[in-house]
Formats: C-alpha cells, structure tokens, sequence
C-alpha cells in the first residue's frame, strides 16, 4: 500500500470543536480522493490551547512520532483572544517549526489564523478581528524562516463557515481542508 501519515497540530480549530468532524479528517478525504495514495491523519490538538502550549506538549509527542514526514500547524486564535505578547508568539511559532524539523519532517503546511467573526463573544471582542493580524505577521514570518515550511491562507471563509466567532461549522472544516489540500499537492 502506498500511504502517506500527516499530522496535524493544533487547538480546537483543528480538534473540531462544535463539529462532529474536522478538518483532518476532510483533509484525508480531500487527499484520498486527489492522489494515488492512502492518506492518513493524525489529529494532534488540544482545545484551548495557544503556541505555548503545543509547543510544551509537542515535547512529549515527536519522540514517539514514526513514519511522519509531513505536518499542519494551526494554532493562534487562543493566543489573540488571550492577547499573547505578539513577540513571544512568533518565538513559540519558530521553535514549533523547528522541532518539526529536528523530528524528521520534509514539509509543514501552516494555516494562518483563520477570520474572526465579532459577534459578542467576550473572549474573541471586535478587536480580536483586527488584532490577529499581528500574529499572522509573526507566522508568515516563521515560515519564511524554515526552508521546508509554507503559508496556508483561508481566502474562502465567511460567515457561513462558523457557529461561533472562532470555531468552524462543517462547511468551515470542509474549506480549510481544502485549502490544505491544495497547498500539499502543489508540493
């Protein structure tokens, strides 16, 4: 069998969270279907968490990883709502980056954070909308410093893509699976 194992890091963007899917497991349709191969994902996320904390729980994780030589890194939404120092977050982001790389990784695909939607929600305020920008500039950042990383970006999210101000409806799921689909087989 001809196989390819991704993982796929994150928080409860990537986990699913107010879905019974995700976007992994779209992911691995969308590849499935696309190429010769058998695509598997290995959904790594945990809600709630920001950089700081993929980047401590990853320590725990790499060492176990075999047969991995790909990546999706989605991660930085909490870090906005939480208002992470932006300096701090493109540190985490960087080092996230380059134990990929120490662990064996041939490719990573970063999403950049998705669209806020400001609708009332207390952790995500109307200038999270705005904020985030700051942190995609620390991740394009990032991944132009790593020679085997790219920039996912999201063009086709709207409204319809949410339940909430953050989390992904299933339509949402469908789309950033798609956007990752592109960026791997363009590899």
């Amino acid at each position: 069998m001809n196989y390819h194992n991704l993982a796929c890091w994150g928080d409860s963007q990537t986990f699913g969270a107010r879905t019974y899917g995700c976007y992994p497991l779209h992911l691995a349709a969308k590849l499935n279907a696309a190429s010769r191969y058998t695509w598997r994902t290995l959904n790594y996320s945990t809600n709630g968490h920001c950089a700081r904390d993929l980047w401590l729980r990853m320590a725990g994780i790499l060492p176990s990883l075999t047969d991995v030589y790909q990546s999706c890194v989605l991660i930085g939404t909490n870090d906005v709502g939480n208002e992470s120092p932006v300096e701090l977050f493109g540190e985490y982001y960087r080092q996230i980056l380059d134990a990929l790389v120490i662990a064996g990784m041939r490719a990573i695909f970063c999403g950049e954070i998705p669209p806020i939607i400001a609708d009332g929600h207390p952790f995500f305020p109307r200038n999270s909308a705005t904020g985030r920008d700051k942190y995609n500039e620390a991740i394009e950042s990032a991944v132009q410093a790593c020679s085997i990383a790219r920039l996912v970006r999201f063009t086709d999210l709207d409204e319809s893509c949410y339940v909430d101000s953050v989390h992904f409806s299933e339509i949402g799921n469908e789309r950033v699976a798609a956007a990752y689909a592109t960026s791997i087989l363009e590899l």
